[in-house]
């Protein structure tokens, strides 16, 4: 993050009074003024999560959408989601400052929430009301004026929302607390502790109940309005949100904006790629990337099918490799950037140079972890087509009742929760006794791709597993003697004889990825770059998150002659398969391009960013720091 006793350039308040000069003094800033945040923080991912786990399911039952399209378009999404942090960022810390991004991307937020919530009343999707109250006649129904609005509440407002607000809360949580004053930063550890916490609870309640309730209702509400509802309370708890945040307003610190370190990249890569190849290659890599994403956001609201959204899908695709590829390159080489320094003829003062080269030397290293990316977007999309045609009942009777398959995605953070210590407290520490060192961030990272390489020849093989065990054939209470295939309530589609809890180790394995590679990425992010530079690094790492989501998405059109609606009559699994032999060529590159830069190399206790003047101590210290704000980042990216 910017330093901030430098930053913050306040005519009338130095940075490091701003904190005595608040209105009114608090006892516990943690509870009195950053509560309201995490308030807000817990409201606003009940919403978020309860959106997002039925989003797939409902446009496949609900507007009557292909797996396909659903996936893609779910994919697609989140690539948004992770994309407009950029905006976020830039506005809060160039134009508007985080309290005001906050307020104006919330309330596009919310009314987002709004028009999901219309999208999904039963009346405008033009359902006919039948003689039992609460249930409706689906057959026949036009629900283009509802499919209108869902996608522009979706990615017009929620999208572009969710991602802007990201960038911002925990930073604005964090300005809180004055740096100078020990007690209030002990408690700015104990806030990212809790913000993290809000997170989970957030996913767990929207995994757990929510994803419940859109596909089986409750006792008051019919699963005919259980999405109507879902999408209410998410809109609801979205207000609170809002409500909460404004209402501690008069308490917040609130930061100016104070820096141009995303201008001054832009800035510096353009006016050095007059004399620097390398300075073209990030700015091309950079709009190979864009471009990618903008083809596949067409590519999948055409025709399935159609030659046009194969040819853009197969186009997107391509520019993603050339944009990784620019990328690598140019970072193999930044060295290069050099001739752009005035000093050798160049446009630029050498000191911007020398402190952009480390960022575009990251960008290698950023580039590998797409395909992980990639893979983490699944548990949402296609791991969810999985599990939903397994079987999900409690029980052998026709009735029996059924687990949604989005439940399933809870597991996810519930292992997250409990591999971060035990990697933390007994794996790593046991590794150092053994080899003497402790473990290099390529090493973690190492093993995450590995571990995410099998981790799609295992759902792959699972999945030629699933449809082996074969479709559950019963008789129902009228018909006892028949053979009638067991259909999911989750996805409408016929259930398999093989348990659902065989889908639990593709989200263990996620998550034991998530935190070998994520919380080690941060890291480096933090450790490779200037200062002022840090917050932007983190914003390129959540840019290639979003690319991850869009090779997601391009993957499933490529493979959707293979994806039919029910995946019983089709070969999913050689799109699972085609994903694990990417990832193989991937982790391959990762390993001789790292090793070839020397990044990522050293280990705990080693210096990565400082001059070699520092003593054993500082760097400790330094390398502490930089360990505890890749976890504060990591805990940004999961909210």
């Amino acid at each position: 993050m910017v330093d901030e006793k430098q930053s913050l350039k306040s005519p009338s308040v130095p940075y490091e009074s701003i904190w005595d000069a608040r209105p009114r003094k608090f006892s516990n800033v943690l509870i009195q003024v950053t509560g309201f945040i995490l308030l807000m923080e817990v409201s606003e991912r009940m919403s978020y999560f309860g959106i997002n786990q039925g989003l797939k399911n409902f446009m496949q039952t609900v507007l009557g959408w292909s797996t396909v399209s659903a996936n893609s378009i779910k994919s697609t999404w989140s690539s948004l989601c992770y994309i407009s942090p950029l905006l976020g960022a830039y506005l809060a810390d160039e134009r508007w400052g985080r309290f005001k991004t906050i307020a104006i991307f919330g309330t596009l937020y919310f009314i987002g929430n709004v028009l999901l919530v219309i999208s999904a009343n039963p009346h405008v999707l033009n359902w006919k009301e039948t003689s039992v109250d609460g249930y409706f006649d689906r057959v026949g129904a036009n629900t283009k004026p509802a499919e209108g609005l869902f996608v522009f509440a979706l990615f017009a407002c929620i999208g572009i929302g969710t991602g802007a607000i990201k960038s911002n809360i925990i930073t604005l949580g964090a300005d809180q607390f004055n740096p100078n004053d020990e007690r209030e930063a002990a408690q700015k550890i104990t806030f990212f502790s809790y913000f993290y916490w809000c997170v989970n609870f957030g996913a767990a309640f929207s995994y757990g109940y929510l994803a419940t309730l859109c596909v089986k209702g409750s006792a008051a509400i019919t699963p005919d309005n259980g999405y109507f509802a879902t999408f209410l309370i998410c809109a609801c708890v979205m207000a609170v949100a809002l409500l909460t945040f404004f209402a501690g307003s008069s308490r917040y610190i609130k930061v100016p904006p104070n820096s141009d370190a995303m201008s001054k990249l832009v800035r510096v890569l353009f006016q050095a790629s007059y004399s620097s190849w390398s300075a073209r290659g990030a700015c091309t890599g950079f709009v190979l990337l864009i471009l990618s994403f903008i083809l596949n956001l067409t590519a999948v609201f055409l025709t399935e099918g159609s030659s046009a959204r194969q040819i853009l899908t197969y186009a997107a695709g391509v520019m993603v490799i050339l944009g990784c590829l620019a990328f690598i390159a140019t970072g193999i080489n930044s060295h290069e950037m050099a001739k752009a320094k005035r000093s050798n003829g160049g446009r630029v003062d050498d000191q911007s140079i020398d402190e952009i080269m480390k960022v575009v030397r990251v960008l290698p290293f950023a580039s590998f972890l797409v395909m992980w990316y990639c893979v983490y977007d699944e548990i949402d999309a296609n791991f969810q087509s999985v599990s939903q045609q397994t079987d999900l009942r409690f029980g052998n009777e026709w009735n029996a009742t059924q687990l949604s398959g989005a439940v399933l995605g809870v597991f996810d953070p519930i292992a997250i929760v409990i591999c971060i210590p035990v990697l933390d407290l007994a794996i790593y520490p046991f590794y150092k006794r053994i080899t003497g060192k402790a473990a290099s961030p390529f090493g973690k990272v190492l093993v995450g791709l590995l571990i995410a390489t099998f981790t799609m020849f295992y759902i792959g093989g699972f999945e030629i597993i699933r449809k082996n065990s074969g479709v559950i054939l019963l008789g129902n209470s009228t018909n006892p003697d028949d053979k009638i295939p067991v259909i999911s309530q989750s996805g409408g589609q016929p259930m398999n004889a093989i348990k659902w809890g065989w889908n639990i180790p593709q989200f263990v394995f996620v998550a034991l990825c998530e935190c070998l590679i994520n919380v080690t990425a941060y890291d480096i992010f933090y450790s490779e770059v200037p200062e002022y530079l840090k917050s932007t690094c983190q914003a390129i790492n959540l840019f290639m998150v979003a690319m991850g989501a869009n090779v997601a998405s391009i993957f499933t059109l490529i493979f959707q002659s293979q994806i039919p609606n029910d995946i019983n009559d089709g070969h999913m699994e050689n799109m699972f398969f085609a994903v694990g032999a990417t990832l193989v060529v991937n982790v391959i590159a990762y390993v001789i391009v790292m090793r070839y830069m020397q990044f990522g190399m050293v280990t705990e206790g080693e210096n990565l960013n400082l001059g070699d003047e520092l003593n054993d101590k500082q760097v400790e210290a330094n390398r502490s720091s930089n360990l505890l704000n890749a976890r504060d980042s990591f805990t940004q990216q999961r909210s």
